[in-house]
């Protein structure tokens, strides 16, 4: 059973809708990444999960029950998005302030392990409102760990950040699914940080999901040959695209067969490549920018 399903979702604003019958799941200690343009729906459908806005229509389950009745699951989520703090006060009383709420006893130790895992540790003292960007991103982030969350919701977390605060954050997300068995759902346009770090990614255009698969959407194994490929020869890889002396498979399971046809026609393969379009080229030629 996955973690998170979200099944059938619709969201409409008078006469725009802004998701249209979204399916999606993450499972335990999965990290799924959201990718689209912008308005294409992404952040409207975490605020959904994130009961920040109600849905239209649908239903969004976790761990099997509905979060639509029952929101006092969202104590087990971690949510980033758009973060706000008291500006007059510092980053370590912001934190405070939100442990004490939730009852937390060694409020200063737990204070400072979260500062120091986002890399704050040595601004702890300082006004928020003295904060770049970058610096209320890793805030943010701190402010979506505190309770020790079982599902994660970022919404452009990388957004802002220098080279540091990025390898930071990858670790954390990384780390939060691998050994906490953490299911992570966040959106972004660094799709060079998508591929490093997700599992498996959704493409959202104008609110329905377009694609949803693991990262190795479109590997392509080129079987270089020793010769041309012959009309016959042609019609025994009907599957495969061919072109001079090049066969293009897919799929890895093909490849022992493909070796065999090609073999019992008296053409060998001299050199094997895989090639795999990065995310960026992927987005692109589905219609992102």
């Amino acid at each position: 059973m996955p973690l998170l399903e979200v099944k059938n979702l619709s969201k409409s604003y008078a006469n725009v809708d802004a998701l249209i019958k979204m399916d999606i799941s993450v499972n335990v200690g999965e990290i799924v990444a959201l990718i689209g343009k912008n308005g294409a729906g992404k952040t409207t459908l975490l605020n959904c999960i994130a009961g920040n806005i109600y849905p239209t229509g649908g239903n969004i389950l976790y761990k099997g029950e509905t979060l639509l009745q029952k929101e006092s699951k969202l104590n087990e989520f971690g949510i980033l998005i758009e973060p706000t703090f008291i500006p007059y006060m510092n980053a370590a009383d912001n934190l405070s302030i939100l442990l004490k709420a939730a009852g937390v006893k060694s409020v200063k130790k737990n204070v400072e392990d979260i500062l120091k895992l986002v890399g704050l540790e040595n601004k702890k003292k300082e006004k928020t409102k003295a904060f770049s960007f970058g610096m209320c991103q890793r805030l943010g982030l701190a402010q979506a760990l505190l309770n020790e969350p079982q599902f994660l919701i970022l919404d452009e977390p990388f957004v802002g950040l220098d080279p540091t605060g990025k390898a930071i954050l990858k670790n954390i997300i990384l780390q939060k699914a691998r050994e906490e068995k953490v299911g992570i759902l966040f959106s972004s346009h660094d799709l060079e940080d998508v591929e490093e770090i997700c599992d498996r990614v959704v493409l959202i255009e104008n609110g329905r999901k377009k694609y949803d698969g693991v990262m190795d959407y479109d590997k392509k194994y080129i079987l270089k040959c020793d010769k041309n490929i012959d009309e016959d020869t042609k019609r025994i890889l009907l599957n495969c695209n061919i072109k001079g002396k090049e066969v293009i498979v897919d799929h890895a399971k093909e490849l022992g067969i493909i070796f065999k046809k090609l073999d019992e026609v008296g053409i060998n393969v001299i050199d094997l490549e895989i090639k795999q379009r990065s995310l960026y080229d992927f987005f692109k030629q589905e219609g992102g920018e």
